[in-house]
Order: structure tokens, then C-alpha cells, then sequence
């Protein structure tokens, strides 16, 4: 189901929205003698918006590069299969079905 155009648009610049609302409410009350927080606290709009943003870019940048070795790890091996295919035997996978094939060896017998 689509949102609204107008819904979109404001959840994009909600941590904006909210750091020029809540930042100014905090300065004006520490410097009114207001509250008795640290600089730290009262810049905290500020740097947890940072910190989101710093989160969500290296959870972007990390599913990123995993997709992009997976992709490539399949295509080297597919590559790799459509070149020489007698390699396709150092596939475990391949010795795993040759062995199944295989009969079952008989004892020797000793003479």
C-alpha cells in the first residue's frame, strides 16, 4: 500500500523537524538557567541525529558489500564450471554424488 505523497515527504525530513524544533527548546531552557543539564544533553539532538545517520549508512554500506561478494563468489564459480568443466570435480558437492553412484567395493579375498 503507497502512502500519501505528503506522509513520504514528511518521514524523510522528520530528523530535520525534529532537531530545529527540540534544539533551540533546549538552548533557550539551559540558557534561562531552566534546567540543569549538561552541554552534552542539551547538543544531544544533534549528535544522535548524527550517530542514526552514521548507523544507518554503515548498515547500507555493510548489506552492500556483502551482497556484492555473494554475487561475484557465484559468479566466479559459475565462470569458473562454464570454462573447465572438469574442475566441476574439486566441487564436494560433485564427489559427494560420484561416491553415491559408486557400488559398493568388495572385500578381497585372500588367496
Amino acid at each position: 500500500m503507497q502512502q500519501p505523497r505528503g506522509t513520504r515527504a514528511l518521514l524523510r525530513r522528520a530528523p530535520g523537524i525534529v532537531v530545529s524544533l527540540v534544539l533551540p527548546v533546549f538552548l533557550v531552557l539551559k540558557l534561562a538557567g531552566a534546567i540543569d543539564w549538561s552541554w552534552w544533553w542539551v547538543l544531544s539532538p544533534l549528535w544522535i541525529s548524527a550517530l542514526a545517520f552514521l548507523l544507518v549508512g554503515a548498515l547500507a554500506a555493510t548489506a552492500f558489500a556483502l551482497v556484492r561478494w555473494v554475487v561475484r563468489a557465484w559468479l566466479w564459480i559459475r565462470f569458473r564450471r562454464s570454462l573447465l568443466p572438469e574442475l566441476t570435480l574439486a566441487d564436494p558437492a560433485m564427489w559427494d554424488r560420484i561416491e553415491a553412484e559408486r557400488p559398493a567395493s568388495r572385500e578381497p579375498e585372500d588367496a
